[in-house]
C-alpha cells in the first residue's frame, strides 16, 4: 500500500539530507533539493498480523511529515524477511523481533553474515501463542512429541522463536527419547485453517494481542493455548536476556483462564546509513502520532519513552538517540 502526497514541505535542510540519501535508491530529486518522487519502504509481515497494521498506521503518519515521498508498506514473511530487505536496500524501515535481530547482528543462521542494523525504538512485546484443539492431550510443549506442528511462515520471527523453544523443550535434540514433532512451516492463516481441519495438532504464533486470525479460530472451534513460561529461563540462558514472561489474559480470546507464556520485544529497525535527521523525524513521529497508531492497532498503546530506548541487541540510531535525549523532561 502506498500513500502519495503533494509537497508542502518540512525544512529544506532536512529535505536536502533526505534527497542525498534517497537518491541512492529509488528516489529522484530536483535541483532545489526537494524530493521530486520516491519511496520509503516499510517491511512489515503477514497482512493479518500486527506488523502490517502498525506499519500502515506509521506510513500514514510519516506521509504527513514527508508529503512528497511515497510510503510503501511491504507485506512479508516477517522478521527474517524484513531484515534481509534492510540488508539488500529494498526496505528502509522494518519491524523485527529482538531474537531474530540478535541472529542478524551476530551473523547466525539463517543469516550467512552479520547484518548492520540500527534501532529506532522498542515498540511492544509479542506473546508466543501455542495453539491446540481443546481436546488435545498436550498440557505443555514437551507433550507435542510425535505430533504435527506448524512453526510459522518461512522467514518469520515466529519460526525462529518456535524452533528455539522446541529445542529448549527437548523436542529437536538427538537426546529426544520419543519421536520428534513433524514440523510444517505455515503462515498464520494457513495454520489456523489446518488446525480447524485437523491437518495439524498445534501451531505457533508470535504476535500482539489480540491476533484477529486466532480470534476468528476461537469462534469456529474450541481451542486452548499451552503455557510455556517453564521455558523462559532456559531460553534466556541459551539465546539472550531479552526474553520476558508474558501473560495472555483470558479475556483476549474468551478462553478459560490466563496463560503464562514467553514474550519477545519488537523493534523498529533501520539501515545504519539512514540520515540522522530522518531517523530523528521517524522517532518523533512514533510518539506524536501515537493516538493514530493505536487506532491502527491497539499494541501501539505500549509505546513508552521509558522502555523504547531498550533496544538490545541492536543499538539506537544516533538520530533516535538524539530524539530521546531532547525529549527528556
Amino acid at each position: 500500500m502506498v500513500w502519495p502526497r503533494k509537497w508542502t514541505g518540512p525544512p529544506l535542510s532536512l529535505i536536502s539530507v533526505l534527497c542525498a540519501w534517497l537518491a541512492l535508491g529509488t528516489v529522484g530529486c530536483t535541483s532545489s533539493g526537494q524530493i521530486a518522487q520516491g519511496t520509503l519502504v516499510i517491511a512489515t509481515g503477514e497482512t493479518s498480523g500486527v506488523y502490517y497494521q502498525y506499519g500502515n498506521g506509521l506510513a500514514n503518519a510519516l506521509a504527513d511529515q514527508l508529503p512528497d515521498a511515497d510510503l510503501e508498506v511491504l507485506a512479508s514473511g516477517g522478521s527474517v524477511d524484513n531484515i534481509e530487505h534492510l540488508a539488500s536496500g529494498s526496505a528502509s524501515i522494518a519491524f523485527a523481533l529482538a531474537d531474530t535481530a540478535a541472529q542478524a547482528v551476530n551473523g547466525e543462521a539463517p543469516f550467512e553474515d552479520p547484518v548492520a542494523l540500527k534501532a529506532i525504538a522498542r515498540l511492544y512485546t509479542n506473546s508466543v501463542h501455542v495453539v491446540v484443539r481443546a481436546d488435545s492431550a498436550a498440557e505443555r510443549l514437551s507433550d507435542l512429541d510425535g505430533q504435527t506442528v506448524s512453526v510459522g511462515a518461512p522467514g518469520s520471527g515466529t519460526e525462529v522463536t518456535a524452533r528455539r523453544m522446541l529445542e529448549v523443550a527437548g523436542l529437536s535434540s538427538s537426546e529426544q527419547v520419543g519421536p520428534e514433532p513433524v514440523l510444517r512451516s505455515l503462515g498464520l492463516a494457513e495454520s489456523a485453517q489446518a488446525l480447524e481441519r485437523g491437518d495439524i495438532d498445534a501451531f505457533f504464533w508470535s504476535g500482539g494481542l489480540p491476533t484477529p486470525n486466532i480470534t476468528e479460530l476461537v469462534a469456529t472451534i474450541d481451542v486452548r493455548l499451552l503455557p510455556t513460561e517453564d521455558l523462559l529461563e532456559p531460553m534466556r540462558v541459551r539465546f539472550g536476556a531479552f526474553f520476558v514472561e508474558q501473560s495472555i489474559p483470558a479475556s483476549i480470546y474468551g478462553l478459560a483462564g490466563d496463560v503464562s507464556t514467553i514474550g519477545v520485544p519488537n523493534l523498529l529497525l533501520v539501515r545504519p546509513d539512514m540520515p540522522d535527521d530522518l531517523a530523528e523525524l521517524l522517532t518523533s513521529t512514533l510518539f506524536s502520532a501515537q493516538a493514530a497508531l493505536i487506532e491502527a492497532h491497539p499494541e501501539a498503546r505500549y509505546l513508552d519513552r521509558r522502555t523504547a530506548i531498550t533496544t538490545a541487541p541492536v543499538s539506537l540510531h544516533p538520530g533516535a538517540r538524539r530524539y530521546f535525549q531532547d525529549a527528556q523532561p
